[in-house]
């Protein structure tokens, strides 16, 4: 099963840069529609294209492995 750490990174970037940070920032700085930061938040093993992974990866400035876990 494959689950997202976007919660966790949006709180990492959050105190990091003292700002609560909303869907619609994250949206608004990365392409991606809030409903599907949304779906990426709450469905494992949601389908996300590389281009997507790749702008969340800029934005929280991360690895891919920092944002994907891999469960059995």
């Amino acid at each position: 099963m494959i689950l997202y750490n976007l919660k966790t990174l949006i709180n990492k970037k959050s105190y990091k840069d003292k700002k609560k940070y909303t869907y619609q920032e994250i949206s608004d700085a990365t392409g991606i529609s809030k409903q599907t930061l949304s779906r990426i938040n709450s469905t494992p093993n949601y389908t996300i294209s590389s281009e997507n992974l790749e702008k969340l990866c800029r934005f929280f400035n991360c690895k891919i492995e920092d944002l994907i876990t891999i469960h059995d």
